[in-house]
């Protein structure tokens, strides 16, 4: 099949028509909004209207675009709870670094043992923030 300049050009608006998300080098644009990394690894969402204002940093990207998409509609309460789910998946993430760490640095083995707990139950919160996070992105860009 040979793509045509007016096939690809039909291509790409249908696409923007079901995902008005763009990608610039490592910035996303969400219609007016921007979601940009920094330097410590966390998605910062800008709104882009009069010059970049700060809304808001996340430790996840889905969890920015998300915010984007429900600080667009002014839906707050729901914005809120991004943000919220955005915070505790990142606890639990440093926390399973740091349980980690403190098992390969430990000799004492009930503290092994207690770190290993504390992991494991680390890793299952994780998990069922990370399918929350999964099913809350599912709704709101249904």
């Amino acid at each position: 099949m040979i793509l045509t300049p007016e096939l690809q050009k039909k291509i790409e608006q249908e696409l923007l028509n079901e995902l008005p998300i763009r990608v610039k080098d490592s910035t996303l644009e969400y219609n007016h909004f921007l979601i940009m990394q920094d330097k410590d690894g966390y998605w910062c969402l800008y709104n882009n209207i009069n010059g970049l204002d700060f809304i808001q940093r996340f430790y996840l990207r889905s969890c920015a675009v998300m915010a984007a998409r429900l600080y667009e509609k002014v839906k707050m309460q729901d914005f809120v709870t991004v943000k919220g789910l955005d915070t505790s998946y990142c606890n639990f993430s440093n926390d399973i670094v740091t349980f980690r760490h403190l098992i390969k640095k430990t000799n004492d083995d009930v503290k092994k043992d207690n770190y290993y707990f504390r992991l494991e139950e680390c890793i299952l919160k994780s998990k069922e923030l990370k399918r929350q996070i999964e099913n809350l992105y599912r709704t709101i860009f249904r």
